[in-house]
């Protein structure tokens, strides 16, 4: 059987965001990021690794799950 990991980015409240559906405390710049992003490429879609200079395989994940209003804010980007 296969193991689950749970990956979410929460407040020390345990919300993801604010009352409002705002997450603009979550910060998106910084030293935090490129950490991020080095330890966990898959947070980031496939299909933008390139254009951000990503190139490392998955490390944890293979598959990702998300909400529907998480997904949402990607598409009004063009995250698809």
């Amino acid at each position: 059987m296969r193991k689950l990991k749970y990956y979410v980015a929460c407040t020390i409240d345990q919300f993801i965001a604010r009352e409002n559906g705002s997450f603009d405390f979550f910060l998106t710049e910084g030293e935090q990021v490129a950490d991020l992003l080095e330890s966990f490429p898959e947070t980031i879609p496939a299909h933008f690794r390139d254009q951000l200079g990503i190139s490392a395989e998955n490390k944890h994940f293979d598959v990702v799950l998300m909400g529907r209003r998480t997904y949402e804010v990607g598409l009004k980007e063009g995250f698809t």
